[in-house]
């Protein structure tokens, strides 16, 4: 009887050293943790295994209690690197969790329990047993203390049981199999737990850990889930983008995904619908071989459906049949984005008028075929689009560009073209004959005076080129002719009474005078031709408090230029740096000499405009600091008037600039207020001192009374931020009486006077009556 108990022990560790060492191999290719975890499991049985081994075999009874008490504190040991194990199988592990917390309080308070019961005998005691055949052994006979330990160990096996059941309420039903095995391994731990309280020499729980190890190690690394892959199949089938239905050897419909259902326009349910579907969509088909078809049909209201169909025989290992398939793939989404990108091509997406590529095209084949025929390029521009999009946004932006290209539609005939040549660029290319320029001009206002959209006058240049004055030795491309049109464009981009312009001569004789002036300059500032001209700035009590130094040039054959006719040509091609630091100096010079006169212009000050090229072409407050310095003047008489433009490119570069000077004690001033681009925004980023508000900002409007509350908010507003304004462009007493009493204190404008030379601004009043 003895060696039945060792052949069953010696076959447990057999089995046990075979899982340990297979577990080995299979962990280096398997560097995981729970890999890692189920290694530690199988080596920790070894220790039970090895106590209750050490007593049975013993003849002393100290050494066999010392057995008992190696195997119970490897169970211990045991269960824990179980409960590891379930851990990383389930992909988390609880570290430094309540889980994990109560694990290693049981465990310990069992393991404490054992080391007690050497000197307490709580959990068992030894007592010597005989055997059939006669020989002896000690056994463990359980004590209160071990019925105790052994429901704080099922309860740990319970435990393990509901993080994997925890598990297979988050995954999908398709893996709950691998996890469901796990369940039942620890199940057998948990039944063969029940042994521990026989006097059996050998201790059963331990096969129990053993077929558990087994069945983790099978799950684990080799036990590739049936279950999961036909699962998986079925989900790729039903999931499938294409319509897949299956047919047996005698062409009976099985099954047909839902998408096979919805690319045929047909209520699920029974696949012989689909069938008969096809047979109908491909005209006939013989079910009998393998062929690709594509084909489209269209059900009574609906538009066409394009389909890619695929018929296949299948065959098992031996050849023999077995059934087959359809794949009915719906291309209609590629077959309209094929036709769009054609589309897309040749037309623009938003307006759906011809692009550029296309209108070119047009346009030369018409030009061809009517080589006789006069034509207009008309070509429409959109005043400051850009500042529409940003104010009332893209949408209404791209219905202002809708509109336009509707209105050109009116121009289409046989024989013309329109497009969107680009961005708010518009172009059409119609007979001479068929355009009456007035009433282009008047049906532009009429539309665009007050635009429904956003409930303001759009503005709309419209230029125009003739081909029959196109020199045919010219040989001008449709981009040229455009160009010409944008010319003619040009010429009238700042009158907002003309919308309408050919182009002609007179732009090229502008060109021309451009030319001029730009190579005068260099004479015109030796000689002294650029002059400064002031205009008075008054406060509210009638004290005059300084001026505005304008520039004039007093031309040897023109006479004296307005600014209006120099100033734009030199803004862009950058010369007005030049000119600017001219007047710089000049002011300079004015302050100096008041200084010296004492005659009560000692204390006014004067304002100098800055452009925003001049911070491209000179360092500003170098240039500016050595002037006052050079001339003697106080920082604080010299105002500098700044734009936003001023600092809306390299505006971090810019505004550090600004804030130099103003920390060299200059004051700077935000010239322009309430026009152009101003907004609240740059008021409260930009570094200045002084507003300067723009009076037309209520010439603008057709809602005075709304102009007027808005412009009193400014002005209260300039106040509450304790920042001086100058109102500018103040041309009536009434205009001066209201923004006197809106809380204004500087003034400038027509109604004190124009801008004048330096002899005739020294004749001015100090104080206005």
């Amino acid at each position: 009887m003895r060696t039945h108990y060792l052949i069953e022990l010696a076959i447990i560790s057999l089995i046990l050293v075979a899982l340990i060492i297979a577990t080995v191999f299979k962990r280096k290719k398997f560097l995981e943790r729970t890999a890692t975890s189920l290694f530690n499991y199988l080596l920790s049985i070894v220790i039970p295994l090895a106590g209750n081994a050490l007593a049975f075999f013993t003849d002393s009874m100290m050494i066999a209690k010392a057995g008992y008490t190696v195997m119970l504190l490897g169970d211990c040991f045991l269960l824990y690197n179980l409960m590891v194990f379930v851990m990383d199988y389930c992909g988390f592990r609880f570290r430094r969790s309540a889980v994990q917390t109560v694990m290693v309080v049981v465990l310990v308070f069992i393991s404490l329990s054992v080391l007690a019961n050497i000197f307490l005998s709580t959990l068992f005691t030894i007592e010597l047993k005989t055997l059939e055949d006669g020989s002896t052994y000690f056994a463990m006979e359980s004590a209160w203390g071990k019925l105790l330990g052994f429901c704080l160990i099922e309860s740990l096996f319970v435990l393990m049981i509901a993080i994997l059941i925890n598990k297979c309420i988050q995954i999908s039903s398709a893996y709950h199999e691998r996890y469901i095995v796990v369940m039942l391994a620890i199940f057998s731990c948990l039944g063969f737990e029940f042994f521990s309280f026989s006097d059996r020499p050998t201790d059963r729980a331990i096969i129990g850990y053993i077929i558990c190890g087994l069945l983790l190690f099978i799950f684990t690394f080799i036990y590739k889930p049936l279950f999961i892959r036909r699962r998986l199949a079925d989900v790729v089938v039903e999931n499938h983008t294409d319509g897949i239905i299956f047919y047996d050897t005698d062409v009976n419909a099985l099954y047909a995904n839902d998408r096979a259902y919805e690319i045929l326009h047909i209520s699920s349910g029974n696949p012989d619908k689909c069938t008969d579907k096809l047979i109908e969509v491909m005209g006939g088909a013989d079910l009998g071989t393998d062929f690709d078809i594509s084909t489209k049909f269209r059900d009574q209201g609906k538009d066409f459906t394009y389909l890619r169909i695929t018929h296949r025989l299948m065959k098992d290992s031996r050849q023999k049949d077995v059934g087959s398939f359809f794949s009915i793939h719906d291309d209609t989404d590629q077959v309209n984005l094929n036709a769009r990108r054609k589309y897309l091509a040749t037309h623009d997406e938003l307006t759906g008028l011809s692009n550029r590529t296309s209108f070119e095209e047009q346009v030369t084949e018409i030009m061809r075929a009517n080589p006789d025929e006069p034509y207009y390029l008309q070509v429409s521009d959109i005043n400051d689009f850009k500042l529409i999009n940003d104010v009332y946004g893209r949408e209404k932006a791209d219905q202002i560009l809708i509109k336009i290209a509707e209105d050109l539609k009116v121009f289409a005939h046989p024989g013309s073209a329109i497009c969107r040549w680009r961005g708010d660029i518009f172009c059409a290319f119609v007979k001479k004959s068929t355009v009456d320029l007035e009433a282009l001009e008047t049906q532009i206002k009429e539309t665009w005076s007050s635009s429904d959209i956003i409930n303001s006058q759009v503005i709309i240049h419209v230029g125009i080129f003739e081909t029959s004055a196109l020199d045919k030795e010219e040989n001008l491309s449709v981009s040229a002719m455009i160009d010409r049109a944008m010319l003619a464009i040009a010429g009238i981009k700042n009158d907002f009474n003309r919308c309408v312009a050919i182009y002609d001569n007179k732009l090229r004789e502008d060109k021309l005078w451009e030319q001029q002036i730009t190579g005068e300059l260099g004479k015109a500032l030796a000689e002294d031709q650029i002059i400064p001209y002031l205009q008075p700035q008054y406060r509210a009590d009638g004290h005059l408090e300084g001026g505005e130094v304008l520039v004039r040039w007093n031309h040897p054959v023109k006479g004296l230029l307005s600014p209006f006719k120099f100033i734009p040509t030199f803004e862009k091609n950058g010369m007005i740096a030049r000119i600017d630091r001219h007047i710089w100096e000049s002011a300079c010079k004015i302050l100096a000499d008041w200084a010296k006169k004492k005659d009560g212009h000692e204390g006014l000050n004067l304002s100098i405009n800055i452009s925003p090229k001049d911070f491209y072409f000179m360092d500003i407050y170098e240039v500016i600091t050595g002037l006052v310095e050079k001339y003697g003047v106080e920082a604080k008489h010299l105002h500098l008037e700044i734009t936003e433009s001023s600092v809306m490119n390299n505006a971090a570069e810019h505004i550090k600039t600004i804030n130099r000077l103003r920390d060299y004690g200059f004051t700077v001033e935000m010239d322009d207020f309430g026009s152009g681009y101003s907004s609240l925004n740059m008021l409260k980023d930009m570094p200045v001192d002084v507003l300067k508000i723009d009076m037309v900002f209520l010439g603008k409007t057709s809602d005075y009374k709304k102009s007027k509350i808005i412009l009193n908010s400014i002005v209260d507003m300039a106040n509450n931020l304790d920042m001086p304004q100058i109102t500018e462009g103040v041309e009536t007493r009434e205009q001066f009486d209201m923004l006197k009493e809106m809380g204004c204190k500087l003034f400038q404008g027509y109604f004190f006077s124009k801008p004048v030379p330096l002899e005739e601004f020294e004749k001015l009043p100090l104080i206005w009556e």
